[in-house]
C-alpha cells in the first residue's frame, strides 16, 4: 500500500493541504511568500504534487519544483519551517508518526530543488 493510501487517499491529502496552507499563511516568517498568490490554485498544485510524491495518482502536470521556486529566495530556514508545518498538519489529522516521518523524508529530497539561499 502506498504512503498516499496509508494517509487516507485524496480526501486526507486535501484536508492536510488545507491545514498546511493555513499554517503557512499564518506564520509571520513565511506569509510573505504567499501574499500575491492565488491560494486555491496553489493548493490544487500541492494536492496533485503530494499525491504523486506519495505514490498516489499521477495527475501532477505543473512546473518542476526547481522552476516553480526559482528566484523566490527561499532559505534553508524557511524550508525547514515549511516541512515542520506539513508534518504538523499530518499529525493533526491523526497520521501515524512513522508515516509522517516517511512523508518528511520524501519532501526533504526536494530541498535542493527549492532552496535558493543556503
Amino acid at each position: 500500500m502506498s504512503v498516499f493510501d496509508k494517509l487516507g487517499g485524496e480526501a486526507a491529502i486535501a484536508l492536510a493541504v488545507d491545514d498546511f496552507s493555513a499554517r503557512m499563511t499564518a506564520d509571520p516568517e513565511l506569509a510573505g511568500w504567499f501574499e500575491e498568490l492565488d491560494l486555491e490554485a496553489l493548493k490544487h498544485h500541492q494536492r496533485a504534487f503530494l499525491a504523486v510524491a506519495l505514490g498516489g495518482p499521477e495527475e501532477y502536470s505543473g512546473r518542476s519544483m526547481r522552476t516553480a521556486h526559482a528566484g523566490l529566495g527561499i532559505t534553508d530556514h524557511a524550508y525547514t519551517r515549511t516541512v515542520a508545518h506539513l508534518a504538523d498538519a499530518l499529525t493533526a489529522l491523526g497520521a501515524d508518526p512513522e508515516l509522517v516521518a516517511t512523508v518528511v523524508r520524501r519532501v526533504e529530497l526536494m530541498r535542493a530543488a527549492i532552496v535558493d539561499i543556503r
